[in-house]
């Protein structure tokens, strides 16, 4: 083989490999899902009243429903959560 054969032939080899991870990395990219981030309330011992003064309302995982000023719901905890309730990945808000 000629050298400038062999130099195209090692750019196409080149160009397709190139080619190929970046194909690759979309399509993993694009599945990509990522880990449930919410767990069930049996898991963390949720509790619908108040545990030693602590609840739900003053945790900093909690975000307040729009429409009802007793319920809400949890980053951590699936479901809905009463603003009065309590579970053991309660963390006041600083």
């Amino acid at each position: 083989m000629h050298e400038t054969a062999v130099r195209k032939t090692r750019r196409m080899a080149l160009a397709r490999g190139i080619g190929l991870a970046g194909a690759c990395l979309l399509i993993t990219i694009g599945t990509y899902k990522p880990a449930a981030a919410k767990t069930s309330k049996t898991i963390f011992l949720y509790q619908d009243h108040p545990h030693d003064g602590k609840r739900c309302g003053d945790c900093k995982y909690f975000s307040a429903d729009d429409g009802s000023a007793t319920r809400g719901t949890c980053a951590l905890v699936d479901g809905a959560i009463d603003r009065d309730g309590w579970c053991m990945a309660y963390v006041p808000k600083t």
